[in-house]
């Protein structure tokens, strides 16, 4: 008796204990959180304006987006090195472009990005309306500071005058020539050369 109990014991935990292995086992692992943007000073960059140009685009055209780096206190970053990193995500997907150069504008903490507006950019982010944001934490002032602490767009800032969303557009299909136009010419070149035969059939008689 004693053996069969100890038996049906064994039998039951076995069948509570191996379920929840299996569920331990299949459960997702934790998700670190992403690492903090460094900064130095107990500071971080702020983009505070972000602006692209134009709003509608063809493929093949050119967009330039401007942006504006600070530091907490509002004095203007000069970047270094002049590289920041960029985000176009729109409707079913996004594309990035890491460090790509930037360029200053002439005025402090003001600079620009060129992008070509490239067919592999609609076929990653579908067609519709495409927003650009600079990359969290890819942006340095080679003293330690870096920033932004999250990508941002205009979506983000508080300037209401910026705008970095566009949308593609696709070219105006080419004008239908009517097939009725040559046979028209044709019928006016006739009938203007009947009448010459008339008019001089008239000065001769």
């Amino acid at each position: 008796m004693k053996k069969a109990l100890i038996l049906s014991v064994a039998v039951m935990l076995m069948i509570v204990l191996v379920p929840g292995a299996n569920l331990a086992s299949a459960a997702p692992p934790m998700q670190q959180a992403p690492p903090a943007c460094p900064k130095y000073n107990q500071t971080n960059l702020t983009v505070d304006f972000v602006n692209s140009v134009p709003n509608y685009a063809l493929v093949g055209d050119t967009v330039v987006t401007t942006f504006h780096v600070i530091y907490a206190d509002g004095t203007p970053v000069t970047l270094e090195p002049l590289t920041a990193s960029f985000n176009w995500t729109g409707p079913s997907g996004s594309k990035e472009y890491d460090l790509v150069p930037v360029v200053s504008n002439g005025t402090a903490g003001f600079y620009t990005y060129t992008q070509p507006f490239t067919q592999d950019i609609i076929q990653a982010t579908g067609f519709g309306t495409i927003t650009i944001f600079v990359v969290f934490c890819s942006l340095s002032d080679g003293s330690g500071n870096r920033g932004p602490t999250a990508a941002i767009s205009s979506i983000q800032t508080l300037i209401p005058t910026d705008n970095s969303q566009l949308s593609p557009t696709e070219p105006a299909p080419p004008l239908a020539t009517n097939n009725y136009v040559p046979s028209l010419l044709i019928v006016v070149l006739l009938i203007l050369a009947l009448l010459i035969v008339l008019l001089r059939r008239r000065k001769t008689s």
